[in-house]
């Protein structure tokens, strides 16, 4: 007799059981076993492709604008999804109102400045005025120091020699002394006699001719300036001249910048806000349970 097993295998836990045909009747089952650990988490399976986007509805009527309720919390912001097509362009809104008007711009720079016009002619010379009084006359001036003596002239040539006196009268000769006694025969001669007393002097001759001028020493140096005169009045002034004729004006400058942008208006009112979207966070396990 052939022998049949069968063999039965579970999961988790893992279990394995063998069946055979020639076992008794079956016991009592036992009592359940605790509950293995669970076991690690399978990966993630790949995430299905994105679905076909849907064709963008028909725009509705615009609704009133109900009045603004107050701003709830920012939400988390969601997956960006797939771009729609533009929709239809809606109507324009009321033109909010005007905001209020920005500071005005700084002042541009000036323009370069024109060119100068011509001269004007020139208006008639003024007749002249009246000659003005003669100035006294000035403080004479004081003397100038006295130049320096100019060099003695050379001598003069020594003139010629005057004629000779006449030669005085001879004087009177002295008287003879008495002759001395006639001494004894001597070889030795006798003194000289005195020499009689001179005659008296001549009278002086006349006195030679005075002899050449020596030439005429430099000239002194010359004085100092004496002291200016005061200044005459000024003579009246004369009668003003014409006005020539004003030039032509000059071009207009150049345009300065364009002033600083004003401030931004105020921001209009928030309008109201838009339905809800379909919560994105289940889009994730849907599309998990289409790749299983």
């Amino acid at each position: 007799m052939s022998e049949t097993i069968l063999v039965i295998t579970s999961g988790s836990p893992q279990t394995s059981v063998v069946l055979s045909a020639d076992q008794g009747p079956q016991g009592t089952p036992g009592n359940t076993g605790p509950t293995g650990p669970a076991g690690a988490t399978g990966p993630i399976g790949p995430q299905g492709s994105t679905g076909p986007t849907g064709s963008t509805g028909s725009q509705g009527p615009t609704g009133p604008t109900g009045s603004t309720g107050p701003t709830g919390p920012t939400g988390d912001t969601g997956a960006t999804g797939a771009t729609g097509s533009t929709g239809a362009t809606g109507s324009i809104g009321n033109t909010g109102p005007t905001g209020s008007t920005g500071p005005t711009g700084d002042t541009g720079s000036t323009g370069a400045t024109g060119p100068t016009g011509p001269t004007g002619a020139t208006g008639t010379t003024g007749s002249t005025g009246a000659t003005g009084p003669t100035g006294s006359t000035g403080p004479t001036g004081l003397t100038g120091a006295t130049g320096p003596t100019g060099p003695t002239g050379s001598t003069g040539s020594t003139g010629p020699t005057g004629p000779t006196g006449n030669t005085g009268v001879t004087g009177a000769t002295g008287p003879t002394g008495p002759t001395g006694a006639t001494g004894a025969a001597s070889t030795v001669a006798g003194p000289t006699g005195a020499t009689g007393a001179t005659g008296p002097t001549g009278a002086t001759g006349t006195t030679g001719l005075t002899g050449a001028t020596g030439p005429t020493g430099p000239t002194g140096a010359t004085g100092s300036t004496g002291l200016t005169g005061a200044t005459g009045a000024t003579g009246a002034t004369g009668p003003t001249g014409n006005t020539g004729s004003t030039g032509p004006t000059g071009p207009t400058g150049a345009t300065g910048s364009t002033g600083l942008t004003g401030a931004t208006g105020p921001t209009g009112p928030t309008g109201a806000t838009g339905p809800t979207g379909a919560d994105a966070s289940a889009l994730p396990g849907i599309l998990m349970l289409g790749g299983m």
